[in-house]
């Protein structure tokens, strides 16, 4: 069942959960990821980079794949364009199929990130597709100091002053996580959590939750984070199986691997709808 980011978030707002946003890449994390959500009969988001998305080839095919399969499963499903940046892409998102987009303008000034948010936000909306901001910057683990990323977390104050003059339907903010593996050991600012969740009326995304640790994650989500991107560490996961199972075992040829891939991937996922109450959550329409 597609739904778009606005009814799945405000279901999770609802019911106090949070919703795990799990990237796809090729069709065996598809099928990963949807099977995952129909094991835990929970609401699940798919994102799609911006990269697999300007894809030629890959782009149009993997998103429509994902738009059936999410349209056939029992469970709440919305197709997301992770991290977009540019307006050719948002547009082939949103010809695709996907039910949601993000606008990342996190590397633009103020200005400009609520300038190009907003104008996406009057186009998708029209056609039914949420919209996810986001203001200060999520940037990557292998950049992490001693001191975390304190320079570029989000000031609750300008983070409601961004959602009220852009529309977003949700909005992403960093509050000490990073993109792939950490150089560092993560450092969440939950009290800056709570100021941001306190000013900001719509549902808070974290970025880069990959490594941070489980007991930070189902904090973070315990105090109100509604979607919860993850992707690098399920790539580990499936590369350390595979390379167990191939060293095991090298007469094991690629369909082998990829259902091995598939299965990891597919428990990993489950494992985090579960960590964050998603688990039974889905509702029919």
């Amino acid at each position: 069942m597609l739904v778009n980011l606005k009814e799945i978030l405000a279901h999770a707002e609802q019911e106090n959960y949070t919703v795990l946003a799990a990237n796809i890449f090729n069709m065996e994390s598809l099928l990963a990821i949807a099977g995952a959500a129909e094991k835990e009969h929970a609401p699940i988001i798919m994102n799609i980079g911006q990269m697999r998305m300007r894809d030629e080839k890959l782009g149009s095919i993997l998103t429509h794949a994902a738009c059936e399969l999410g349209a056939q499963v029992e469970v709440p499903v919305c197709i997301n364009l992770d991290h977009g940046t540019e307006r050719a892409v948002y547009m082939k998102a949103m010809d695709c199929g996907c039910t949601s987009i993000m606008v990342d303008g996190s590397m633009l000034s103020y200005e400009e990130n609520v300038a190009l948010t907003k104008e996406m936000v009057e186009i998708a909306h029209q056609r039914g597709i949420s919209v996810e901001g986001e203001i200060g910057h999520v940037g990557q683990g292998a950049d992490y100091t001693d001191l975390g990323a304190k320079d570029l977390l989000t000031a609750p104050e300008i983070a409601r002053k961004f959602a009220e003059a852009t529309g977003v339907d949700a909005l992403a903010v960093a509050i000490g996580t990073a993109h792939g593996t950490y150089k560092k050991a993560p450092k969440i600012d939950y009290d800056r959590l709570a100021e941001i969740k306190a000013v900001v009326k719509i549902p808070l995304v974290l970025h880069g939750a990959s490594c941070t640790g489980e007991d930070k994650l189902k904090k973070a989500a315990d105090m109100g984070i509604r979607k919860i991107n993850m992707f690098t560490e399920f790539l580990i996961a499936t590369a350390e199986v595979i390379n167990e199972a191939y060293t095991a075992n090298n007469t094991l040829n690629y369909d082998n691997l990829s259902g091995i891939a598939l299965k990891t991937y597919e428990e990993k996922v489950r494992h985090y709808i579960n960590l964050y109450g998603g688990s039974g959550k889905a509702w029919v329409k």
